[in-house]
């Protein structure tokens, strides 16, 4: 399993993976390190959660020789749809869960954000009896901004549910949503505080910062230690921010 988290914005998207693989072996089981996030300059990001047998995504994402001139983030996301319906297909291979993140700017500058996967809606509806294909429609509205977990739902969940009620009741918090910093603190806050309790969730942790223009740039955080925050600093100041987004609506 892992932890994929994406925060996106009208003015920038953050997206961050953990780099965990669990290793099936009968009653057993072992981690590795494996790649999960897939960045395309000037297009958009693709994170993938769940299921690894087979899951060769970043492979036939190569294939596709996806470049600004030819793809945006929406047809990123029709390429990652038709892998996992037509050329993946986890449920012929009777696997678990799997999904992908993708993200990024359109031809507009609106952030778009879509997941797609093949499993159960979380929280599972009661009538929700099997697995399905899906792709659903993140994108936030004009000054929102949206949080979407996937893999460890169950430990990122109540880490931002706190982190909202939070700034809901007022109280001072590490976190303000309004500093792209925070933002990118944050996600990767979510990856370190899953990781202390399973190893199945494990550094290094990568961040990409996506501004409008699609270019974006990457933070390694070899350690379950914070990230520094001047780092990221530096980052956004790279891509050209000099102004905040505004505070998410929840």
């Amino acid at each position: 399993m892992t932890i994929v988290f994406t925060a996106a914005s009208p003015k920038l998207i953050v997206t961050t993976a953990d780099s965990a693989v669990t290793l099936e072996f009968g009653d057993s089981r072992e981690y590795e390190l494996g790649r999960k996030s897939y960045f395309f300059s000037g297009v958009g990001c693709v994170m993938t959660w769940g299921a690894r047998d087979h899951n060769t995504i970043g492979r036939f994402l190569d294939q596709q020789q996806v470049t600004p001139q030819t793809h945006d983030v929406l047809s990123l996301a029709d390429l990652v749809q038709n892998f996992l319906v037509d050329h993946y297909r986890p449920s012929a291979l009777g696997l678990d869960d799997v999904g992908y993140h993708v993200a990024g700017f359109d031809r507009q500058a609106n952030p778009r954000l879509f997941h797609i996967f093949y499993g159960f809606d979380r929280p599972r509806p009661p009538d929700q009896l099997e697995r399905k294909y899906e792709r659903y429609d993140h994108s936030p509205q004009i000054g929102t901004t949206y949080f979407l977990y996937n893999g460890r739902n169950d430990l990122a969940q109540p880490v931002i549910q706190t982190l909202i009620a939070q700034l809901q009741s007022g109280r001072d918090s590490r976190f303000d949503l309004s500093r792209p910093s925070d933002v990118a603190r944050f996600g990767d806050f979510v990856a370190r505080f899953a990781s202390e309790f399973t190893p199945e969730v494990a550094p290094p942790f990568l961040t990409f910062l996506i501004a409008s223009n699609n270019l974006a740039l990457k933070l390694v955080n070899q350690t379950q230690a914070p990230l520094n925050d001047d780092q990221i600093v530096m980052k956004l100041r790279e891509l050209g921010y000099k102004t905040l987004p505004g505070p998410p609506k929840v």
